[in-house]
């Protein structure tokens, strides 16, 4: 993992370094009536946001479903946007992290960067996290109040993917205006969106990832399980609209769905079709709105993706989830030529 690590952050820095003899590939010709472009000006920003990726189990013979997240918080950065340039810098807020005692302590590093060029949008990410909590235990562990949940210091994931997207309708529709702040939709306009990714979710636990007080008759054949993966090469399709109201606000909603084929991996092979290759689903999700007054601008941001591994042979579902949430307020300046 640590190799495959080295090998994406090399070629993380390559795309940027190499970023300025595409941009004839990259960047398109904007209709004017449609977008205002705000290239040669410097957005500085303020944010707050979250990050997190969520674990979740099904019974696949029944609507029984369980839920792990890490401990999660907010946080405090600035930013600043020139031209292809961008750097942001935060730092997580105490007052509104989560309680320690009811969700335990989570371990995390990684890298998240939602890249958007006229004509593609790029997703990276990097995630590396150790302990887990089950939303809601005391619904399914009788042995835990409201007051604590059931803790798993010992859950780690690492997850890594990347996804590229062209956009068709790239000379009337820009999301950059609507997450990036460096464009303004001007019309309402749409766009088919079509790409591909690759996406690699592992994790591991020192015991079954089924808390022993589960009631038996859910995943009775997967209670022994403490390991998986999944290695998954998608094709994508979606589509994402702008909708300006009062000339100066802007609403953003985008959906993505792909479709191909993924290799699962488990501690125990139940079956030899366990590990055989088959098909794979994912989705991801954007929603933006916000507003513009004069040269300062208000915007929150929410993307949402998920990756589908199912043992049919076995009765365990597993869906892995990134989710992004971010408030920003900006000014944009003017420089001189």
């Amino acid at each position: 993992m640590r190799i495959v690590f080295t090998v994406f952050c090399f070629l993380f820095f390559y795309f940027f370094a190499e970023a300025k003899s595409w941009n004839g590939y990259l960047d398109a010709k904007k209709d004017t009536n449609y977008i205002e472009n705000y290239y040669n000006d410097l957005i500085v920003r303020l944010y707050s946001g979250e990050k997190t990726h969520s674990l979740d189990l099904s019974d696949l013979n029944s609507p029984y479903r369980l839920r792990y997240l890490p401990n999660g918080y907010f946080n405090l950065g600035a930013g600043v946007n020139f031209r292809s340039f961008g750097l942001s810098l935060a730092t997580k807020i105490p007052i509104f992290q989560n309680s320690e005692i009811k969700h335990g302590e989570t371990k995390r590093f990684g890298i998240q960067s939602y890249i958007y060029s006229s004509k593609f949008t790029v997703d990276l990410l990097t995630s590396f996290l150790q302990g887990y909590y089950l939303v809601n235990s005391s619904t399914h562990l009788k042995s835990y109040t409201k007051d604590k949940d059931y803790q798993r210091p010992d859950i780690s994931s690492a997850n890594i993917g990347v996804s590229v997207n062209y956009i068709f309708n790239n000379s009337r529709f820009s999301y950059r205006a609507a997450f990036s702040d460096t464009e303004r939709q001007k019309k309402s306009a749409g766009s088919l969106l079509a790409g591909g990714s690759v996406i690699s979710y592992r994790t591991k636990a020192d015991s079954s990832i089924v808390p022993s007080e589960i009631d038996q008759k859910y995943f009775p054949k997967s209670r022994d399980i403490s390991k998986s993966g999944v290695l998954a090469f998608n094709a994508n399709v979606g589509y994402a609209y702008s909708l300006v109201f009062l000339k100066n606000g802007i609403f953003t909603l985008s959906y993505i769905l792909g479709t191909g084929i993924q290799d699962n991996s488990f501690d125990r092979e139940v079956d030899s079709e366990i590990n055989r290759w088959r098909f794979s689903m994912n989705h991801s999700g954007r929603l933006g709105i916000g507003y513009r007054f004069n040269r300062y601008y208000l915007r929150i941001g929410i993307i949402r993706s998920t990756q589908y591994t199912n043992l049919k042979y076995n009765d365990l579902g597993i869906g892995n989830g990134t989710n992004f949430m971010q408030i920003s307020l900006g000014k944009r300046f003017t420089l001189r030529k």
